[in-house]
């Protein structure tokens, strides 16, 4: 599923054959150049959370580091948990570019799954039934309470938070038909009469799960229309660096 190609072949085709890709970069990137790289999928997009983003960087580039400097820090268990990325919103980033500029020798993996295999293995029928269905993202089950949030109801808090409704099957511009499961957003919003129909298919597409162990250096590049993603959790005392920039496409060819 991972497959490695050069920074001049990256595309929006690319990741629509792969999935994912991996770069290697000759040097570690600059904040800039992971964003110029990007631009190569789409438009890349402002991540609303800006406590995850040092003050001299671009707006559409985060910094994901376990030993931050307490604002940019990340938590052990940012990115645990099945999903795609902001499903939460009314236009998640079709595309996701995840830099490593310093990584632990062990620990700290990223798995990614298919969810296409998983939709070329159901009947017929199944599919129809699906394609009749829509699934609420959130991130109430995932948001930490923070200082800013000091004084405010329960009610006030979750009305604040996004979410967003969007169909189990999505029609991708270069790929077919795929899956938008993302359950750590969506699997507390899931139907009682659906879920075990839902938890089949995330054992469906999870099985046959790749995981990539991060060098420094490296840039993966995923098309999240068509593949899921989970952070290992780690806590060990190195350091676990990453830049990441998440795309819109721009381009329906």
């Amino acid at each position: 599923m991972i497959t490695r190609i050069t920074a001049d072949q990256l595309s929006p085709q690319a990741l629509a054959r792969h999935g994912v890709i991996c770069l290697e970069a000759d040097d570690s990137p600059s904040p800039n150049d992971l964003l110029r790289l990007a631009t190569r999928l789409g438009e890349p997009v402002a991540f609303r959370l800006d406590k995850y983003r040092p003050a001299h960087y671009p707006e559409q580039v985060t910094l994901l580091d376990n030993q931050g400097d307490g604002v940019t820090s990340a938590p052990r268990s940012f990115g645990e948990g099945w999903h795609q990325d902001s499903t939460y919103l009314a236009k998640p980033p079709a595309f996701t570019v995840l830099c490593a500029l310093q990584v632990p020798g062990k620990g700290g993996e990223t798995r990614f799954a298919d969810t296409r295999s998983a939709w070329n293995r159901l009947d017929p029928a199944l599919k129809h039934k699906l394609r009749q269905l829509q699934l609420e993202h959130s991130v109430h089950g995932s948001y930490r309470v923070g200082e800013a949030d000091v004084g405010r109801s329960l009610g006030e808090l979750m009305e604040r938070l996004p979410r967003a409704v969007h169909p189990v099957v999505q029609q991708h511009p270069r790929a077919g038909e795929t899956l938008c499961l993302s359950p750590l957003y969506a699997e507390r919003q899931v139907a009682v009469a659906h879920a075990s129909l839902y938890k089949r298919l995330i054992q469906d597409v999870t099985r046959e799960a790749v995981k990539h162990c991060w060098q420094a250096g490296q840039i993966l590049a995923w098309d999240n229309r068509i593949v899921m993603h989970a952070a290992s959790g780690y806590a060990g005392p190195h350091r676990r660096c990453m830049m990441r920039v998440v795309v819109a496409d721009t381009s329906a060819t």
